[in-house]
Order: structure tokens, then sequence, then C-alpha cells
């Protein structure tokens, strides 16, 4: 529930059903596993080359036998002011610091960060310093960020600490537009895009709990879920407009949609939009979202993924039409079981998977194969550059032209026709005719 009394918020992650503080993830898949936090606390992974990444995804094309055209990869040259940027406590032995983490070790922090660090480590803040988790700076994607102060304030110095540290960034920082203290139950570090079950109390510095995407006139809960990268994420809906050529009629359903910015992006080129999620965060945003479309096609479904909710969602005769639905899995997710019959049975124009997942890509090609839908085309994402890892678009459609009905036959098997063999029932073997003749056979008539 989402409530607000004078400067203070509460945002939980509880029912509807069983919320978390992350992607969009189904009932049966949502995990209360304890967060590796030695992971949290590593700078950042590796960068590694582009070229790398790219015989890693030819091999893997070649090695499955993956069909449709692998188009070209989309990538963004990203700005390290529209970078998620974090402060993170650290162990070296006994001692404990807060490390700046950014794209790349080699990444040179913005200015904004730098005083930040200098003036968190003061000596009038150490007790605040001593309750901090983390710092995250969310970027909005046109250079300013939304301040996470994870501490765990339980006493009246470090509560004191956070409003003195609050009016220093709403007085000295123009860059960050707002300021909150959150705090986690159960203790874990947060992370929007973990599958941990927990409540995050949100208590509001400065500024609103709403931020902006950019410059695209959209908005998102600043607790809500989004790329670290924010240049690559602005342009995504865009490249996916130029993957589908949407047509007049046609209509769009976003599942894991987060704060709906794909849908609302694209509401302009589909007589309706849809989206799904199960979180509050998104609720919020994607609600917000919809208020500020021209045309008000934006409907958001808060729930989990399920065969029901589609079943009965395309019953409807108001719901028959061209849709694409698009499904942006979150990391190490595929598909919850039986949602690749549901949805092809509601015969979608056009299926849109993400994945970043190889192995479950292949996965969900081969459910999708056994559906009637061919692979069309596939799209390399570069949504975080420097971080080692890329996500897959993939574009599935009709199999209109029949190919999947022409069954080939195994690998290595031999092309001669097998003639099955007669079998007889031995249990009516008596009432079987058997014809004897008095012919002599070729010893008798030597003998």
């Amino acid at each position: 529930m989402y409530t607000r009394q004078s400067r203070n918020a509460s945002l939980k992650f509880k029912s509807l059903k069983k919320l978390v503080a992350g992607k969009f993830h189904s009932r049966t898949e949502i995990s209360s596993r304890d967060v590796e936090e030695k992971n949290e606390t590593k700078a950042v992974v590796k960068k590694m080359p582009l070229d790398d990444l790219k015989n890693q995804l030819s091999a893997w094309v070649e090695n499955e036998h993956i069909p449709g055209k692998m188009q070209s990869w989309f990538v963004k040259d990203c700005d390290v002011n529209n970078f998620d940027w974090r402060f993170i406590i650290k162990k070296t032995g006994e001692h404990e610091s807060l490390v700046i983490e950014g794209p790349s070790k080699n990444a040179e922090p913005p200015e904004v960060v730098t005083r930040i660090s200098e003036q968190i480590h003061k000596d009038h803040l150490r007790s605040l310093r001593k309750s901090i988790r983390q710092i995250w700076f969310r970027a909005t994607g046109n250079g300013r960020f939304a301040l996470l102060v994870q501490a765990n304030c339980h006493g009246k110095n470090s509560a004191h600490g956070f409003k003195l540290f609050s009016e220093f960034v709403e007085r000295s920082c123009p860059e960050v537009i707002s300021c909150h203290q959150i705090q986690c139950s159960p203790d874990h570090l947060f992370n929007p895009s973990t599958k941990v079950s927990m409540k995050v109390d949100c208590k509001n510095g400065f500024g609103k709990d709403l931020m902006p995407i950019g410059d695209t006139g959209f908005y998102m809960h600043v607790l809500d879920w989004a790329p670290r990268h924010k240049d690559t994420w602005l342009a995504l809906p865009e490249r996916i407009k130029d993957a589908i050529h949407p047509a007049r009629g046609d209509k769009f359903f976003d599942f894991y949609s987060g704060a709906s910015f794909v849908g609302a992006s694209l509401a302009s080129f589909f007589d309706k939009v849809e989206s799904l999620d199960c979180r509050e965060s998104a609720m919020v945003s994607s609600r917000y979202n919809s208020r500020s479309l021209v045309n008000e096609n934006l409907r958001f479904h808060r729930g989990f993924l399920e065969n029901s909710f589609i079943t009965k969602f395309f019953s409807k005769e108001e719901n028959e039409g061209r849709w694409t639905f698009y499904f942006n899995l979150p990391e190490g997710e595929s598909l919850p079981q039986g949602i690749e019959q549901a949805a092809a049975a509601s015969r979608p124009e056009r299926i849109l998977l993400q994945s970043s997942d190889l192995e479950i890509a292949s996965k969900e090609i081969k459910h999708f194969r056994r559906e009637g839908y061919v692979l069309r085309k596939s799209i390399p994402l570069y949504m975080d550059p420097d971080s080692g890892k890329f996500e897959l678009l993939m574009l599935f459609v009709p199999d209109r032209a029949g190919l999947l009905s022409q069954k080939m036959p195994p690998k290595g098997a031999s092309r001669s026709i097998q003639r099955p063999k007669e079998r007889v029932n031995e249990g009516n073997s008596s009432n079987i005719r058997r014809f004897i003749t008095d012919v002599p056979t070729f010893k008798q008539r030597k003998g």
C-alpha cells in the first residue's frame, strides 16, 4: 500500500499476492533466498571488448542452429552522467570504507559524486556514515540524479545526520533532484533488479518520489527498475519500432513493464497499449505516464504473468485484433510454464522476447516453434556497455509459410523407406488358417 504522511513515504512490496523489489516475477519464480552480498561489493565487472561478445554470439548461432536474420548490434555511447553510480561498503580486514562503483574502473565520476563523497566523510556525519549500507545515484538520463541513501538510522544521531546531509545536497548539489533514505526488511542491499522479497520503507528528504526519464516527458518511481545505463535504454523504443513496423490498427502488450516506458513511448503508433507488472512502484509510475499521453490509450494491469490472465483477457471480444507481445525477461529467468502456449493461443501478430541468457533464449525459440511461431530476426542489445553482458531481442511471427510442418528426418538417419512389419496378435494365433501342401521338399525328392 502506498501511503504518505507528512514528508515520509512507505512503499511496501507485499499483497496483491506477493511483491518483490525488483523486475516483474511470476508467482512460481519468486524466491526468498539470501543475496550474495560478496558479489555486491565487487567494484565492477572487467570490460569485455565488443568483438569478444560478437564471437560468443556467432558461436551460439552456429552451435544451436539458430534460424532467422541476426541484425547489427544496438549500442550507444554512454555519458558517465547518465549512469547509475553507487557508494558501497567494502571490507578490508576489519576496516570498512565507502568506495565508488561506476561503469568501469577507469571511469572518472561526475563532479557531483566526488562532492558528495567529500561531504559524507566529514566528522559531523560520522554517525550517519556508520549506518550507511550504500548510496545509489539513480541517473535520470539528462545529467541529473535521484539519491537513495540506504542507512539503518535507528538512533537520534544518525537520523539527525541524514537530515543534515539531505539539507547539504539540496543546497549545494543542483544536479540532485531528490533525496530519499530507505531501509529494507529483511536487511539486504537494495537492488531493484533482484528477486529477493522485501519491504522497502522510504523516507523523503526532499524532492518527489517520481523521477523523469530523460527528456521524454515520462517518469518512473525512484524505487522502480531501470537499466543502469540510460542512453541505450532511452533509444530502445525507437529501435523496437524500426524492427516491427507497426501499422494502423495494431495493439501492443508490454509484459514485465516496470514504468511502462517502452509501451508509453510507442503508444502513438498503436491503437491500444496494455502493460502488466506486479509491483506497486510500477503501478504508480505507469498510471502517471498513462495520463501524460495525448490519446490516453495506455492501461496498466497490476498482477502476475499467468495463463489464466492471458486466457481471460483475450477471451473478451473487445480485445480482438493484431497484437504485438513484448516480454522483457528479468535476468536469468525464462517465461513461466505454459505462457508460450497461452500466448500463441491468443494469435498475436508478433512476439518480442528480450533475454540476457542465451541458454534460455534457445529453449524459448524451441517452445515457440512448437506453438507455430518462427524466429524471423534477432537484435543483439548492448544495454550495459563495459559490463561484459548483452541481451538478445528476438522477433517471432506466425508460421504462415508452413515451414514448421515440413518434418525433416533425424540427422544421420537412413533415407531408405522402412516399411512396417506385420505384427501377429499371439492371443488369436489359434484362429489363423494355416495352409499345408503335399509337395515334397528337396531332401525328400533326393531320397
